[in-house]
This record gives C-alpha cells, sequence and structure tokens, in this order.
C-alpha cells in the first residue's frame, strides 16, 4: 500500500474512499501521512512543541496497544488515518474513563476534502459502540481550523471541561497556553454490544 503522492491533485483522484485496519506493512505510509498533514503545524507551534507533539503522533505502537490503527485507503493510496482508543482515558489528556476516542487524525493535504477525515470518524464510531462507550471524544488544536470547521459540521460538541493546555501537557513552557480543545459525540448503545 502506498501513501497518497503530493502529484495526485482532487481532479486526478477517486472520490471513493474505504476505512480499514491498517496492517504492520501500511506503518512507514501512515508516518510519512501524518508527518505531511501536521507539516504545516510547525510554524505556528514552538520547535520544541512541534517535535514533541509530532513524536506523540507518530508513536504507532503506542497508539496501537489501545486499539486499531484505521487508514482511509483510496484506490490503493493511503490517503488518511487515524488511531481509535477503546478507553481514551489510556491517552493520559484527563479524559473520564470507558468514554471511546481518536488520536492523531490526519489527512494527506493533496486528499483534504475527499471525504478520508469524515470516513474516518463515521468508522470509529461503531466501534466506540461496540466496545459499549457511551462517547466517542477527541482534542484538536485551536491553530486547526478546518478540522475545528468539520467537526462542528458532523454534530460533535464542544466539551470545555476536557480542554489542556497542549505546551503543559508536553513539558514545554511557553508564553501564554497553547489551547487543545476537546470535542465529543454521545452515543446510543448498539443493538450488539
Amino acid at each position: 500500500m502506498t501513501a497518497f503522492r503530493t502529484e495526485d491533485t482532487p481532479a486526478t483522484r477517486s472520490s471513493t474512499v474505504q476505512v480499514r485496519e491498517a496492517g504492520a506493512a501500511d506503518r512507514p505510509a501512515v508516518r510519512g501521512l501524518v508527518a505531511a498533514a501536521y507539516s504545516q503545524y510547525a510554524d505556528v507551534l514552538p520547535p520544541v512543541l512541534f517535535r514533541r507533539y509530532l513524536a506523540d503522533l507518530l508513536d504507532l505502537d503506542r497508539h496501537a496497544a489501545h486499539g486499531p490503527l484505521l487508514v482511509a485507503d483510496d484506490m490503493g493510496r493511503i490517503v488518511g488515518s487515524a488511531a481509535f482508543y477503546r478507553d481514551i482515558a489510556a491517552q493520559g489528556m484527563g479524559w473520564p474513563p470507558s468514554w471511546a476516542g481518536g488520536r492523531a487524525l490526519a489527512v494527506h493535504p493533496a486528499a483534504r476534502g475527499g471525504g478520508a477525515a469524515r470516513a474516518l470518524l463515521a468508522a470509529c464510531e461503531p466501534r466506540a459502540r461496540l466496545v459499549g462507550a457511551p462517547v466517542f471524544a477527541f482534542h484538536t488544536g485551536t491553530f486547526m481550523a478546518d478540522a475545528i470547521s468539520l467537526y462542528e459540521r458532523l454534530g460533535y460538541r464542544r466539551a470545555p471541561e476536557h480542554d489542556l493546555d497542549l505546551a503543559a501537557h508536553y513539558g514545554v513552557r511557553t508564553p501564554a497556553p497553547v489551547r487543545s480543545i476537546a470535542y465529543y459525540h454521545p452515543l446510543a448503545p448498539s443493538a450488539t454490544a
């Protein structure tokens, strides 16, 4: 499986995105995708904070220990990825136990607008229901305006009581907090749970 190539454009790619669990062979492509997707924030965050944040997002082994890594596949190319957490409290970011969640949602810059993020989120919610979670939740940076707009269009709600200072979380001193804001979606129980 290959990652989305930068020479591909929305006009040359399919709009059909399928979500599947990532295999070990997909990990290099996922790492490249995550690095490309988050590179736009290298100049937004202080350098030491960006390095720690990116290292956390790229720690696929740690994420996979808490649930499946998912990839959005578009005709054999990995265009997006996300880590699903059966219990988001394992992230150590102040979430309540028993909530399911996501981490490191990424879509390759050349594939944005093609439905990969929406498909990944849609694949996470049934998994959360199957583990009996009452809620699916995640954090996003206040500097991620496009992501925030998508989450709100999809009906995710803010959970400000679970916001955190990203800099403090990674042990970086900054003149002002770097807010990571919390979103959640309450879930109806699964009929098969």
